[in-house]
């Protein structure tokens, strides 16, 4: 009796971990990827979304320029996007735009707060952005995909 039990008993620790772990990150933390309600930016890939972050693709089908917006280096958001997007953490990207900016590129706009981020997209339509899902500001945004964790 007891060795039929023992995996049982294991599965039900495994299942309740995992209900914890989700417990853990709400729905709100997941990140989106905005741009401004009135961008006509359609959609993006990650891939491209990468591209776009890391600068090497700089402007949009169109032919205008991309402007992306990043949350400041110490944000956890910020951390979480740059290693789900990027593949690195914000801190392992400053030898990269060192050797960028001796080319004349420069590193994504800045903004404080998730609110700065979602009042500038709303009057940038050409800006792209990422934000908690629970901070968009409906009003000023479009959330275009949401990162998986």
């Amino acid at each position: 009796m007891r060795a039929r039990l023992t995996p049982v008993l294991v599965l039900a620790a495994h299942l309740l971990a995992g209900a914890a772990l989700a417990v853990d990150r709400p729905h709100g933390e997941s990140i989106a990827v905005v741009v401004g309600a009135k961008s006509e930016i359609p959609e993006v890939t990650l891939d491209t979304l990468r591209e776009l972050y890391l600068r090497r693709r700089r402007v949009w089908p169109d032919g205008s320029r991309v402007i992306p917006v990043n949350l400041p280096v110490d944000s956890e958001t910020r951390r979480r996007f740059s290693k789900r997007v990027l593949g690195r953490l914000p801190q392992d990207l400053s030898g990269y735009w060192d050797r960028l900016y001796f080319d004349g590129i420069q590193p994504p706009v800045v903004l404080r707060t998730a609110e700065a981020v979602c009042a500038y997209l709303a009057v940038e339509p050409k800006a792209i952005g990422y934000v908690r899902m629970d901070e968009v500001d409906r009003n000023g945004c479009r959330v275009l995909f949401t990162l998986p964790e």
